[in-house]
């Protein structure tokens, strides 16, 4: 997939299949000039490749919105070109129908105008139960003049009409009816992979020979492509039409529409006015409403209209207008936003690879993992994403496994993994020193170059210090001493942050110190801000916070506290892409604000370490207090009752304490031989190793959702789950199945902005037009 720089796509290939994701998210995923040359050159090279395959996504929330109106009434302002030359889309949607290419759409969200195009032209179309498909543009003189002959050739004429002259919006169920979408269903992604299976079996000269025929069974007429040409440029040179699209990319006002008047100064209370709706698509609200979801997208062009502004209007704000852009630029992200690791997998492959399309960082959860599994894990995520596009991988602190964390840190070296999350440190360690300092180089103007960076996770202020100082110089001779590190970049190691990021946790999921925010924030800062004048850094620490955010509310109290960006968890495990068991997901989906608890955490079992988790409908919280509690009661198995002993196997364990011991054993023996004989000589020891299996196992019966063991589900979560559940009742997010892990940062960022927006507003006499960011509908 070389050659030809891409800057409107995304890539990736496996096997035979070349899958190309429309990546324009600042215009809702727009057709330009430059889209429609790269997308042409890659459906050549495809078909000039053993691929046999091609599947076209779009943005979670929007396949592709059609011409962009922004690009014409910029156009206009200049007095240049106000329209691309149609003919290359033309031989698009053309190549899509007839090249040497299985060509599948893969609808997620909206598709209008030339989106409905480019879904007409391809061979086979698999969409989202919520995908809708629309043609807005005679509402703006114009007409879909080269979508027509490629959506008639898939619909009929009747169908294509309608569509056309109507400028309804259809869901995907009516246009799976109507012979434009061929499969629909709530898991998209599951019908797709279910299609691949088939199509991925069919050898290139198949499907050469097929296209070629398909090709005369239903050609496309030179005169066809003549008139829809012809049209095209008829329509889009007209200069009312010319008006009507600047007038919308500028004012967001349809053709019928006049400008909002300011209200009449009066003394009395204002009523907010009531949400207005156009013929052309979904509700644009007229007013900002209190809490909740900002606007609907309307459904035509590719910037949704703003609420009449009551006083001067201020620029919009984005949610690329949130945190520090420092942050972004240092990670390559679009957005201040991280989701962070979940053990065993949770934060999973294709929740990072996810996040990473979508341009957001996400951290693969490493704690729990054979340094096996992590490896392969990192070669798929290098596969699937393309150069550039932000990962990172958790780096959990293992003081009773060292050699676990070094096996861990060798790999990310290996891979190139740009970014780590430290988890768990009171102490930096050799492994992640040596991590962070093997990325330092100096750059020809002098400075210190930074290829790995390190977000630390910390709860406390003391060991924030030691991640904000640098690395400690005994850790640094001796990694120097190995050969691990030059003396230059031990030389390097003494100017920079042993943490190039920190983010601040507050109550979270699993392992917490139950810190308040409100509390830990503004302590940090100080302390930022303090170590950066003592050590004479150039910049400070960017400083993320991270615990009990799953509202606009929580993430935009972040900020205020003087978050460079937020970190979220909890509403991550209850995703599309989360690693865990359906059967988590659906208690997950379903939980309130005071549904979790805290129980000791089995690694750390003996010292009575607490973590956050789920408590509703759940016996795991009270059966892991109980065992702690036997343990501080007991010097060893022996000396429990004979009834707490039966309730213990029947209830608990389901097996003999005896045959928990053998597993135990087992495990101890291929793991830690060298700690065998001293836990075997003293039991109370012994009788936390059997007790510590109670959690493990847990861990597994949620892992597998296996029904029959429910009750004994540990599954960590916070209260930000039942805030986010609370926030998106009665939207299509409040089913897991809908919740994909790149949108529902999306939208809660946008979402964000929003609220801030109406917040300065208010104070200011402003209208910030967030509206004409919101893509979250």
């Amino acid at each position: 997939m070389g050659g030809l720089t891409r800057t409107t796509l995304r890539l990736r290939e496996q096997g035979t299949t070349w899958f190309v994701q429309l990546h324009r998210p600042e215009a809702d995923n727009a057709l330009n000039t430059d889209m429609v040359r790269e997308l042409t050159d890659v459906l050549a090279r495809a078909a000039a490749s053993p691929a046999t395959v091609l599947v076209l996504e779009g943005l979670p929330e929007v396949f592709c919105f059609g011409a962009d109106f922004g690009a014409i009434a910029d156009a206009a302002r200049a007095g240049g070109p106000l329209a691309a030359d149609p003919e290359p889309l033309f031989e698009l949607f053309r190549q899509l129908a007839y090249t040497d290419l299985l060509t599948v759409a893969h609808v997620r969200g909206k598709a209008n105008a030339g989106g409905v195009g480019i879904v007409a032209a391809c061979d086979l179309v698999i969409a989202d139960e919520g995908a809708t498909f629309s043609l807005s543009e005679l509402l703006f003189g114009l007409i879909p003049a080269v979508v027509l002959p490629f959506l008639i050739r898939r619909t009929g004429f009747q169908h294509a009409h309608y569509l056309a002259g109507t400028t309804q919006t259809v869901d995907a169920e009516r246009a799976r009816e109507w012979g434009l979408v061929d499969a629909c269903g709530a898991d998209s992604a599951a019908l797709l992979r279910t299609h691949l299976k088939r199509l991925t079996r069919l050898s290139k000269p198949a499907v050469t020979r097929y296209k070629a025929y398909l090709r005369q069974l239903s050609p496309i007429p030179e005169q066809t492509k003549s008139a829809a040409l012809t049209t095209n440029r008829e329509v889009f040179e007209d200069p009312m039409n010319v008006r009507a699209i600047q007038r919308y990319a500028e004012e967001g006002l349809f053709p019928w529409e006049t400008p909002a008047q300011p209200d009449p100064p009066h003394s009395g209370p204002r009523t907010a006015p009531a949400a207005q709706t156009t013929g052309a698509g979904p509700a644009r609200t007229v007013g900002a409403p209190d809490i909740g979801p900002v606007t609907a997208v309307a459904a035509t062009g590719t910037r949704p209209a703003p609420a009449p502004a009551a006083t001067a209007s201020a620029p919009p704000l984005a949610p690329e207008d949130l945190g520090s852009p420092r942050f972004r630029a240092a990670h390559g992200v679009t957005h201040a936003y991280v989701a962070g690791a979940m053990y065993k997998g949770i934060a999973s492959v294709e929740l990072v690879t996810a996040m990473g399309r979508a341009g957001m960082l996400a951290f693969l959860g490493t704690g729990g993992l054979r340094p096996e599994a992590v490896d392969e894990a990192l070669r798929r995520i290098r596969e699937e994403l393309d150069e550039g596009q932000p990962y990172g991988a958790n780096l959990l602190s293992s003081p009773q496994d060292p050699e676990l964390e070094s096996r861990l840190a060798e790999l990310y070296l290996h891979h190139g993994v740009r970014c780590v999350e430290a988890s768990a440190y009171i102490q930096p360690s050799l492994p992640l020193v040596r991590y962070r300092v093997a990325g330092l180089s100096r750059g020809r103007d002098g400075e210190v170059r930074e290829r790995h960076r390190v977000i630390a996770k910390v709860s406390r202020t003391e060991v924030a210090e030691r991640f904000l100082r640098p690395a400690p110089p005994e850790l640094v001779r001796r990694l120097q001493d190995a050969g691990h590190i030059t003396p230059e970049q031990a030389d390097l190691a003494r100017r920079v942050p042993l943490a190039s990021d920190l983010c601040v946790e507050a109550d979270s999921a699993g392992h917490t110190d139950a810190g308040n925010a409100y509390v830990l924030m503004p302590a940090m800062g100080e302390l930022r801000d303090r170590v950066t004048r003592e050590e004479g850094y150039a910049e400070p620490v960017p400083l993320g916070a991270a615990g009990g955010i799953g509202t606009p509310h929580a993430a935009l109290a972040a900020f205020a506290l003087g978050a460079d960006f937020v970190v979220t968890g909890s509403i991550n495990q209850c995703t599309v892409e989360a690693g865990t068991s359906d059967a988590v997901k659906d208690i997950l989906q379903d939980l309130g604000v005071h549904d979790t608890d805290y129980a000791p955490a089995g690694d750390m079992f003996e010292v009575g370490a607490r973590m956050q988790v789920a408590r509703k409908g759940l016996l795991f919280p009270a059966r892991a207090q109980k065992l702690y509690e036997l343990y501080v009661r007991h010097d060893s198995l022996d000396d429990l009752d004979a009834r707490t002993r039966v309730t213990l196997e029947q209830k608990y364990f389901k097996r003999p304490l005896e045959t928990v011991w053998e597993e135990t054993r087992d495990h101890l023996v291929r793991r830690f031989p060298e700690r065998l004989a001293e836990i075997e000589r003293n039991p109370k020891q012994k009788m936390a190793q059997v007790f510590r299996w109670y959690f493990v196992h847990s861990t597994r019966l949620a892992l597998a959702g296996r029904p029959e063991h429910k009750v004994d589900y540990q599954i960590h979560c916070g209260p930000a789950l039942g805030a986010f559940n609370a926030w998106v009742r009665g939207t299509p997010l409040a089913s897991w199945r809908e919740r994909h892990v790149a949108a529902v940062a999306d939208h809660l960022m946008r979402e964000t902005a929003a609220l801030l927006g109406r917040g300065l507003g208010a104070r200011t006499g402003t209208s910030h037009d967030t509206a004409k960011h919101d893509t979250a509908k």
